[in-house]
């Protein structure tokens, strides 16, 4: 199934969008319930399965170009998928798959199989190139990698691979190609920042798990009684839920602007303002979630932790609130606007 936003009415892009994520979020409700999520993170080829009806649905090539078989979506169409994806704890690294198309495309790559090319910024060490902590590494597949403005697609099974995981306990190994080791293919134009699109991504899924631990919250507040009435009645834990939503609302918006564009362009500005946002909304709200659920919301057997745990997870990841916050400051000190108010109205109204 593919859809070309080049064919439809000016319109029609979010249309496009809400089908997307119509599909995905029923796919994610019927075939990745919290017990599966539990099962694949034990074993990740669990999830094969449902690689396969993302791949049938569609979703696997949503960016990919119309050559490869994909529909040549941006990312604000996509952006409801990638929320879907953390909502439901999706145990697939569809995320990183579809930004690589993205990045791939911006930078004029034709990429063998785009649906088994996962995104990842490295570094030099010495003669060799090394990838620290990368999300969905498949033995067989491509890691399209940045590295010192360059942007290189290189083979996984070229490249020695130590096992690492995430607080989440999701796969994140560490790889490292010698020296020796040849590049696939080598972007021939400047490509999207590797690293902004991993921020990008993150942005989504925290937006979409934060949505998911506030509805467990309110339901649980709302289930468990206390002192002959539901503890959702207390005005301490209203007031709780309260700054739970504000953040739910300031990462939904993040989440929005930061995925804004229809095509393989993103806004440093605004993915470093929704980075920075999102992350500290992930530290409160899972905070906020814990205290409500007591003692429960820690166990294993609680859906609760499947959600903050990734939380804490991707908010350590592709760069933290620290750094996207200096990343922010130092663009504004140096830009040629300076009136800070002005910036923000741009940054936000476009």
């Amino acid at each position: 199934m593919t859809v070309s936003e080049s064919s439809l009415p000016a319109d029609a892009g979010d249309d496009v969008s809400r089908i997307l994520t119509e599909t995905a979020s029923r796919l994610f409700a019927e075939a990745c319930p919290p017990a599966r999520v539990r099962l694949a993170d034990a074993d990740p080829s669990v999830a094969e399965s449902l690689w396969a009806q993302c791949r049938e649905l569609g979703l696997a090539q949503a960016c990919a170009p119309e050559a490869a078989g994909g529909s040549a979506l941006g990312w604000s169409a996509v952006r409801g998928l990638i929320e879907a994806c953390g909502e439901h704890a999706v145990p697939l690294a569809l995320p990183e798959r579809l930004a690589a198309q993205l990045v791939g495309r911006s930078a004029g790559l034709s990429l063998p199989d785009e649906a088994a090319v996962t995104l990842a910024v490295g570094r030099h060490d010495g003669a060799d190139l090394v990838a620290d902590a990368v999300a969905g590494a498949a033995p067989a597949g491509q890691v399209l990698l940045g590295v010192d403005g360059q942007v290189l697609l290189l083979a996984v099974d070229a490249a020695a691979m130590t096992a690492g995981a995430n607080s989440a306990g999701e796969a994140r190994p560490d790889l490292r190609w010698a020296g020796a080791a040849a590049a696939l293919a080598q972007a021939p134009r400047a490509a999207t920042d590797p690293l902004l699109a991993l921020a990008a991504i993150r942005v989504a899924q925290s937006a979409g798990a934060l949505r998911r631990v506030l509805a467990m919250s309110v339901g649980y507040a709302n289930d468990r009684a206390q002192f002959g009435k539901p503890i959702g009645k207390f005005q301490a834990v209203q007031q709780q839920l309260a700054v739970a939503a504000e953040w739910n609302a300031m990462a939904s918006m993040g989440s929005l602007l930061a995925l804004a564009d229809d095509d393989c362009a993103l806004d440093e500005d605004r993915v470093a303002s929704a980075r920075a946002v999102v992350c500290t909304a992930a530290e409160e709200v899972a905070g906020i979630a814990h205290a409500v659920h007591g003692a429960i919301g820690v166990t294993m057997e609680y859906d609760l932790q499947l959600f903050t745990r990734r939380l804490k997870g991707w908010a350590a990841e592709a760069g933290s609130a620290r750094y996207w916050a200096g990343r922010l400051g130092a663009r504004v000190v140096a830009g040629a606007q300076t009136q800070v108010w002005d910036r923000v109205v741009a940054l936000t109204c476009g």
